[in-house]
């Protein structure tokens, strides 16, 4: 997986699985489950074999946003 979805993605537009937890409301695993599942599409994967998911701010925003309504 590339580390940035484009050219045109910053780090600043970028979070990762806490923050993504935060905003979802949802604890790691479940969030673990909805990218294994294709619920969520992460940007990259950090290195290793429990290493974090780096998610676009504003796709997690979008969900989080379609979930509250």
């Amino acid at each position: 997986m590339p580390i940035l979805a484009d050219m045109t993605t910053t780090a600043a537009e970028l979070i990762g699985s806490k923050e993504a937890c935060r905003l979802l409301d949802v604890d790691r695993a479940t969030l673990v489950r909805r990218v294994w599942d294709g619920t969520l599409t992460p940007v990259t994967k950090m290195p290793g074999k429990n290493g974090a998911y780096v998610f676009a701010r504003a796709d997690i925003a979008a969900l989080a946003e379609e979930r509250a309504s």
